[in-house]
């Protein structure tokens, strides 16, 4: 029952993805906000699809501690999940994503448009630059920024370095909050993983990090509460929604994944 209703889902969301974009074309003139909605809108679409097709629903927790108006959000990056949630949760997002993503036919023309941060990986210390400039542009406009600092997706139980770009933001703006953001997204719906499993997945917003630290002890802050608490809600799920546990051959490519992130965190200017 689980294989069909994850068949049924896929289905529902690549046809559903596919109408609603070319459906909703005619919006990319008008602006921005024109087209943020259509983020909205396909974001809800997907959460109707996934929680009456698998019976995934979402939990949030935490709100408290989301300030009013423009944050940052640091969070680890399981599956499409939680893209699809800030969107629900947050009034208004802008993701620091990969600038590869913007090539996508329709679906990149309305990540640009909506004016999240595209960034192009291989660009080195400019690449930085534009994720500040970018961002700084979307604070200003009162929104919330999202970043995934290990800069991909990775499996439950896994725990890559965080990149740099984190601190860099974290360093250019000291008046706004750095909220870290603990999920369980990979148990449910996991990283190249044609199954979907129903339950609560969890996203936790906590406090916001202290300001004025150095840079070692912000990253290990950042990655300690996130990680510690990520590996919490993880454990949860599997015990109270009879999820599977992650296979020996999981763990072993993440950890090769792992070592081909220290080695790349050489360079000083790598951004996430």
């Amino acid at each position: 029952m689980r294989t069909l209703r994850a068949l049924l889902f896929n289905v529902l969301f690549f046809g559903g993805t596919a109408i609603l974009c070319l459906s909703l074309i005619p919006l990319m003139l008008f602006g921005r906000k024109a087209n943020q909605f259509v983020g909205h809108a396909w974001c809800r679409l997907v959460q109707f699809m996934l929680r009456y097709s698998v019976g995934m629903r979402k939990r949030i927790t935490g709100l408290e501690n989301l300030p009013e108006g423009p944050c940052i959000l640091v969070a680890k990056h399981q599956s499409a999940w939680e893209t699809l949630t800030f969107h629900t949760v947050v009034t208004d997002p802008a993701y620091i994503l990969k600038k590869e993503l913007t090539r996508i036919p329709v679906f990149g023309q309305f990540l640009t448009l909506s004016g999240q941060i595209a960034v192009d990986r291989s660009a080195g210390g400019s690449a930085l630059k534009d994720m500040i400039k970018g961002a700084e542009k979307a604070l200003k406009e009162n929104r919330q920024v999202v970043i995934f600092p290990e800069g991909t997706r990775t499996p439950p139980g896994s725990s890559r370095p965080y990149h740099p770009g984190i601190y860099a933001l974290y360093k250019a703006f000291p008046e706004t909050k750095v909220i870290p953001v603990a999920l369980n997204s990979g148990m449910f719906w996991g990283r190249h993983s044609f199954m979907k499993y129903g339950g609560l997945v969890t996203m936790e917003f906590m406090k916001p990090i202290e300001p004025d630290l150095d840079r070692k002890t912000f990253m290990k802050e950042i990655k300690t509460r996130i990680d510690t608490r990520t590996r919490e809600l993880e454990t949860e799920a599997q015990r109270e929604f009879n999820l599977p546990m992650l296979t020996s051959d999981d763990i072993a490519a993440e950890e090769a994944e792992q070592q081909a992130a220290i080695q790349k965190e050489a360079d000083p200017d790598k951004v996430s």
